[in-house]
This record gives structure tokens, C-alpha cells and sequence, in this order.
């Protein structure tokens, strides 16, 4: 059998962190390695961690760096076969770990594992479908929740553990350096309960995940050989040169496919520039996009909202 850890992080969560142990330990998996990491949190959680410690394999409560340090902390503690993080608001759906591990055991040459989730609001609930990996699609946003993604421990001695700076897509992140050097699954199986509610992080602060974002896809640019175009992307200011990391990326794009990519990419920051009221910004952008595939797009948007107007419609006669 399979051993799978599970790494909670935790910090200040008192009124949620219950369900989420009582989620792992009610796993009917006997080979589960479970490890808390809880930040020092000063509200009830210490209480509640306690209440389950015998059944706990590793906690600690300790002052730490964040909420990817103290997953980077669980992962290197991590003894298991396959690891995965369940943040301390979250939880597995019963069965969860068994599923995992038999499509592990039955696919030897799959090293990521990942299914549905449960999206949980305050007064209802909702299926999101995590769809399946596609290596175009995949770069037009943050589109994977990520408790319901499981991988091999083995993995991080190749490509490392999470980036601590990026303090909204340090998933996403990873996902870019799991999702296009390994072999994935996708079960349409629900693996998990992805709990959204106002004090969630990334419930306040959207500019904050866009500019992470974009943080991680210039990375990937620079990874997957998409040079002849980081001219255009430093022109148009959504080129994130603030590091020179590089990434090892076996996937291999079509001139075709890199073209595609890039267009989407910028006409995206141009609506995400219209979101933080830099018109500006975004009128560069649709200029740009009027040259490119997307000029139907940026046409509509700048029409819609009155953006540029003139000098589109001359482009367009």
C-alpha cells in the first residue's frame, strides 16, 4: 500500500480546522502519514490540534514565513510515497486518499493525480470541474484547485519545493513545473471541499493574484523558449523581470501554439489593466491586440467601454 502524506498549514483557522482534521483522519486509508504546520496561531487552534494529537503523526506550532513555508516545512518532513497540502479551511471527501492511491497503483507511469471539487459557500454549494490538463489552455490562468492534486514525493528532488515569495500562486507555480514535465490523470471524482468565505486570502486582493500570475507565466516564458516575444511583452510593461528563474520544461510548443499563447496572454492583461483602472495601460494593450488574433476581441471590449475610440475605428475602415 501506498503511503500518502498530507500537510496542513495553519495559522489563526480555529473555527475551520476541525472539519479539515476530522476529514484526513476519517479517511479509511491505514498508511497515512498526517503533519500539521501551524504558524503559531494565538485563537483556539491549539486546542483543537490537541484534542487529536494521538492520531496526528507530526505537529508543530511555531512562527514561520508564511503559509508556503510552512508547506515547504511539511513536504521536507514528508516520509510518504504520494504528498498533497490541505490548507486549514479545506477538507477531503470521504474515500478520497483510497481513490488516489488505486489509480497510483494501477498507473505506475503517473506521477500527478487530480480530481473535482466541492466549492463550499456560506449558503450553498457548488461543483467545479478541474479540467484536464491541456498544455495551451492551461497558461490562460490559475485554473486548478488545488486540494483535490496529489503527486509523487519523489518529484520535488527534481524540481524543488514552493517559491515562499509568491504569496497568491505559489500552487500555480508549481502546477508549471509538475503539470509540464510529468504524466497526469484526471478522475472526474470529487477529492475534496474547497471552502470560500471572506476571510480566504484570496477573496480580497485580485490585482495581488494577477501580478503573481504574471510573475509565473514570464517565468514560463523564459522556460519554454519563448524568447522572440519577451520584446513585446517588456514593451507592453507585462514582462515580470523582477527574477531570472528558469525552469526545466520538457514540453515542446508549435510556432503556431507559442503565437496563440502569447496573443491570449496580452489580451488578458489588458482586461486585468481595465480592472485596476489603468486606462492607459489598456489602451496600449488593445492597440496592440487590434494587430494580432484577438483584434475581434479588443474591437468589442474597446467599443463596449468607450476605450480608444477613434483611433480603433480608423484601423478598422
Amino acid at each position: 500500500m501506498l503511503k500518502i502524506s498530507i500537510i496542513t498549514p495553519s495559522f489563526n483557522q480555529g473555527q475551520y480546522i476541525e472539519d479539515t482534521i476530522l476529514s484526513v483522519l476519517g479517511q479509511d486509508y491505514s498508511n497515512l502519514e498526517y503533519l500539521i504546520m501551524d504558524g503559531g496561531s494565538k485563537d483556539q487552534t491549539l486546542d483543537v490540534i490537541k484534542k487529536y494529537e494521538d492520531k496526528i503523526t507530526y505537529w508543530e506550532s511555531k512562527k514561520d514565513k508564511g503559509q508556503s513555508h510552512a508547506i515547504n516545512k511539511g513536504l521536507s518532513k514528508a516520509t510518504g510515497d504520494i504528498v498533497a497540502w490541505l490548507n486549514s479551511d479545506d477538507m477531503y471527501t470521504d474515500n478520497a486518499l483510497k481513490r488516489v492511491a488505486n489509480i497510483f497503483l494501477k498507473n505506475p507511469e503517473v506521477d500527478i493525480v487530480y480530481g473535482n471539487v466541492w466549492q463550499c459557500y456560506p449558503k450553498e454549494t457548488e461543483k467545479h470541474i478541474n479540467k484536464k490538463f491541456n498544455p495551451k489552455h492551461f497558461l490562460t490562468g490559475v485554473n486548478m484547485h488545488q486540494p483535490s492534486v496529489f503527486w509523487r514525493r519523489k518529484l520535488h528532488d527534481t524540481i524543488g519545493f514552493l517559491d515562499e515569495e509568491l504569496y497568491y500562486t505559489m500552487d500555480y507555480d508549481l502546477w508549471l513545473r509538475l503539470f509540464y514535465n510529468y504524466k497526469s490523470y484526471k478522475t472526474e471524482t470529487i477529492l475534496s471541499k474547497f471552502r470560500c468565505h471572506e476571510e480566504a486570502k484570496t477573496s480580497n486582493n485580485p490585482k495581488g493574484i494577477y501580478m503573481d500570475y504574471r510573475k509565473c507565466i514570464s517565468r514560463f516564458f523564459r522556460s519554454a523558449q519563448f524568447d522572440e516575444y519577451l520584446p513585446v511583452l517588456r514593451m507592453l510593461k507585462i514582462y515580470d523581470h523582477s527574477d531570472k528563474q528558469i525552469y526545466k520544461m520538457s514540453h515542446q510548443f508549435t510556432d503556431k501554439a507559442k503565437k496563440e499563447i502569447i496573443d491570449e496572454y496580452i489580451f488578458n492583461c489588458a482586461i486585468q489593466e481595465y480592472s485596476f483602472g489603468n486606462i492607459a495601460a489598456t489602451n496600449k494593450i488593445l492597440n496592440y491586440c487590434l494587430t494580432t488574433t484577438y483584434k475581434k476581441q479588443a474591437r468589442r471590449f474597446m467599443l463596449k467601454n468607450n476605450l480608444g475610440v477613434r483611433k480603433m475605428i480608423n484601423l478598422f475602415k
